[in-house]
Parts: structure tokens; sequence; C-alpha cells
């Protein structure tokens, strides 16, 4: 019997004894027990769909090679036009073993040893090391912050370093500043991009997590010429299982994919990323609505605790997914003391700094957690900042 919404997402599942970084390897990333709000998956259980799919593919008792992508590349093809009335060709999706060895992959691809690639931090760490580890030269174009703790991308300083670019690597909803660029935003990144002949490749990894309160709009059906890559694996808490898919429009671009993919040994997805993707898709709609609405209001809760018991914690609710970015700068303490401080208070963040020098003073927390649990990370939190 399927748990009503509100119980199946306030449900407390004890993670410590399931092989769970966010829980178990806490004490390892702090050096101490903590209450972990820190790395980017859910408290929540997948749909039931998943673990049905699952099951039936388990009990067939052999996990050979797996075969048939088409029947992935379909159910994705489905869901995009689905959520974001955007229709492709299943065969311009390419399975891949997760979005980072993809993101890496079209890093060696798309350009040489050297070239220049643009990111906008604060950002996703392994942005940086995309570039770095693969012995690009990182341009920095940080983000502009509006003063409301809404974020903006900076046209004026983008185009100053487009003429020194191969590549712009784009966070697509934006972590973890918690911005769903507008279709008007990403018309102007790649009005600028092709006028310079710089290659986007795009993270859209969060945007099936779109609130609400605004719109996502796959970088595809404003730029055809992107490499974007998309995933379930945020959007139905399957990061465990790995699995992603790579979306590439050109056919000799493709080709140049492909080969890099291969010789990385990137490409495909194995047997159980595959049936849980496939499923997620297929059957996960309604599950996602729903567990969106629940994060919906976690958010809100959040926005009301700070503004109430914190004020000088400055939070905008993000649009998309459980990821908040907290603003202490005006506590005047330093990046070393916060971390203390929240550590004595046994409260695991990830720290601001993380994410580029941007990040100093700021902290994410993840509120994709029973409202109950988020209420005690809340408390701790309290408890850790100066009254």
């Amino acid at each position: 019997m399927m748990d009503k919404p509100s119980e199946q997402f306030s449900k407390e599942w004890n993670r410590l004894h399931s092989d769970s970084v966010k829980w178990a390897g806490a004490a390892h990333k702090f050096g101490k027990a903590v209450f972990p709000m820190w790395v980017a998956d859910m408290d929540f259980a997948v749909p039931q769909c998943i673990t049905d799919a699952l099951s039936q593919r388990i009990a067939h008792p052999i996990y050979g090679y797996p075969d048939h992508d088409l029947h992935v590349q379909e159910s994705a093809v489905r869901w995009m036009q689905q959520q974001y009335q955007w229709v492709s060709e299943p065969e311009n999706f390419i399975l891949v073993q997760g979005v980072l060895p993809g993101l890496f992959a079209a890093v060696r691809a798309f350009s040489r040893p050297g070239d220049g690639i643009i990111v906008m931090p604060p950002i996703y760490p392994p942005f940086f090391e995309a570039v770095e580890q693969n012995g690009r030269h990182l341009l920095s174009v940080p983000l502009l912050d509006g003063g409301n703790g809404r974020y903006h991308i900076d046209f004026a300083h983008l185009e100053k370093v487009l003429d020194k670019a191969r590549m712009l690597l784009l966070c697509s909803p934006h972590n973890p500043v918690g911005r769903v660029w507008s279709r008007d935003e990403l018309q102007q990144v790649v009005s600028s991009c092709r006028k310079h002949g710089v290659q986007i490749v795009v993270d859209e990894i969060h945007a099936d997590l779109t609130h609400t309160w605004a719109v996502h709009t796959p970088l595809a059906t404003v730029d055809p010429q992107c490499v974007l890559l998309a995933s379930a694996s945020k959007s139905f808490n399957i990061a465990g299982i790995g699995g992603a898919i790579a979306w590439v429009g050109e056919s000799e671009k493709k080709s140049v994919y492909l080969a890099e993919l291969r010789r990385s040994k990137s490409l495909g997805m194995n047997t159980f990323a595959k049936v849980a993707c496939q499923a997620a898709w297929d059957a996960g709609a309604s599950w996602l609505r729903e567990m969106k609405d629940y994060l919906e209001k976690n958010a809100l809760y959040l926005q009301s605790f700070l503004h109430q018991n914190i004020p000088a914690v400055h939070f905008r609710p993000p649009d998309f997914g459980y990821l908040a970015w907290l603003d202490l700068r005006s506590f005047g303490l330093s990046d070393a003391e916060l971390h203390q401080r929240l550590l004595n208070a046994g409260l695991g963040l990830n720290a601001g700094l993380g994410f580029g020098q941007e990040g100093s003073g700021y902290v994410r927390l993840n509120y994709g957690t029973q409202c109950a649990r988020l209420r005690h990370g809340l408390f701790l939190l309290q408890q850790a900042l100066p009254s």
C-alpha cells in the first residue's frame, strides 16, 4: 500500500547502515559525529515504480552485460517532451556512466590542453576539476549577487574573456546559488558564445527539481550546438546507482564525443541504472510532483524560521531543488570561525569556499529531508551562530 504523500516524505529512514556517504561518511568528512545536511542527496525513499522495476530485474539471477539502449533513449525523449515540451530524436541521447564522466569527456573531446574554459563561480566544485585536471586554463567569470540573494550572470565580464576561451561550462540550474536561468539569459549566453566560436557544455542534472515559481529551459532548445548532460539521479534520489544521458544534436560532433567516451571508458549505463532511469522517466512523474511540493514547503519553512529566529542569515528560496545557499557574512566571522562553530554545534554543512572564493562567508544546507529533521538542523544552526 502506497503511503500518502505527506506520510511518504515525512517518514524518517535510518541511513547509518546503508552505505550512505551523507550519514555514515559524515564523521570522516567532518572529523566528528555531526547531523548531516551537506552532500546533495535526499532522505526520501525512491518511488515505488523504481523499486518494483529493480526487484523484477534482480529476480533474474544473471547480471551480464546490458544491451538495448534504445528503450532508455525513448524514455528520455518522452520525459523531455512531457516536462519541457522539448522534442528530440532518441539517437541524439547518449547513455553515459554519469554526469561528471560525461562532463569531463566533453572537456577532452571539444578542447585541447591549455585552452581557456569559462566557469561561473560560486559553482559545483567538479567544474573546477574538469578544467584543471584535464590541463585546461580556468577562466573565472563570477556571478553577480543582486543584493537580495538573487544572482545574475556578469555579461560584461563574460564578453571580455570569450575571445580567450574555447568552451563554457554552464550549470543550469546553477548549484549552489539556486538560480534557474531564464530563456532570455540563456539566449544571451548562447549569442555571445556563438559570436566567439565558444562551445557550451551544460549540466542540467537539477532541472527536474525546478519549483513552481520558476521555469527551466533546456539549453538544447536555444542552442542546438551545445552538449547537454542530464540524469534522473538527483530528481529521483538514485545517485548511488549512477547513469546519465548526454544530448548531442550534430552528427559530426556526436562522433567526436562518442570516440572520447569510448577512449575514457565512460560510455553506457550499468544494468541497474538503465532499469532505474527508465522506470523513473516512464512512471515517476506523479511522485516527483508530490516530492517537489514537499520540498517547496520545506524551503518556505526554512525562510520563515530564519526570518523569525536568525534574521542575520540572508536566504532566498532557490528556484529549484533542496540546496539552501545561506549568507552568513553579516556575523563578521572568518570561514574558519564559521566552520568551528558549526562543528561545535554538531552540524555538518558544505562550506561556501568549496564552491570558489566567491563562496567565502556562505554555507550550503541540504533541506531535502523530513521537516522534523530540518527543524532539528535549524535549531543546531541557531545554536552555532552568535545571538
